[in-house]
């Protein structure tokens, strides 16, 4: 399916029970939700497989969508926040080893291998501080950096108020701060 396909469809097609529709969902919303998962702390394989959860959980349950209380867009990225908790509930261990990093890398620095060479060590740091934030908090950090999510979709996906959220982020990065710092005392 190619992107020109994908504008076609607007919230209700997605939704309707046609395998083609959904489809043109999936792609619409698939690297939203690899990345969602990667700010939350997942490998990049099981962001692969929690991404495919979340789409399995949408399509099973496309009926319960109400359209009157947020966008599909809105809708996916709640169920993909209950599955990346509930992943991270079930987890006994740390989570995050790599997520990407030389996607992220080629993105950020080109091919300069000096670049590349920083970036990797900056993606680790930060995944390694992600580490030691609770669930929520990575859930908060992972939402507001969504790209075209606004305050108002996060805040719903996280299910708060507006004030709520900018609190909640706050705090979380308060203490992904400290987290970085005590990572830099450990690493001295």
């Amino acid at each position: 399916m190619n992107s020109e396909n994908i504008h076609q469809y607007n919230d209700a097609d997605y939704l309707s029970g046609d395998p083609i529709a959904f489809g043109a969902l999936v792609v619409k919303f698939q690297g939203g939700l690899f990345g969602f998962m990667g700010r939350m702390g997942f490998s990049q394989a099981q962001s692969e497989e929690l991404a495919q959860e979340t789409f399995l959980r949408a399509w099973k349950n496309r009926s319960s969508y109400v359209s009157s209380k947020a966008a599909v867009s809105t809708w996916v990225f709640t169920i993909a926040r209950n599955v990346a908790l509930n992943e991270i509930a079930k987890s006994t261990h740390a989570i995050v080893d790599e997520f990407d990093i030389n996607t992220l890398q080629n993105k950020q620095t080109g091919t300069d291998p000096d670049k590349q060479f920083e970036s990797h060590q900056s993606i680790e740091r930060l995944q390694r501080a992600l580490r030691y934030l609770s669930a929520e908090d990575r859930a908060v950090i992972a939402a507001v950096y969504t790209p075209d999510m606004t305050d108002r979709d996060v805040a719903f996906v996280l299910n708060c108020s507006e004030g709520a959220l900018r609190t909640r982020l706050s705090r979380a990065r308060k203490r992904l701060s400290n987290a970085l710092q005590q990572l830099d005392k450990n690493d001295a």
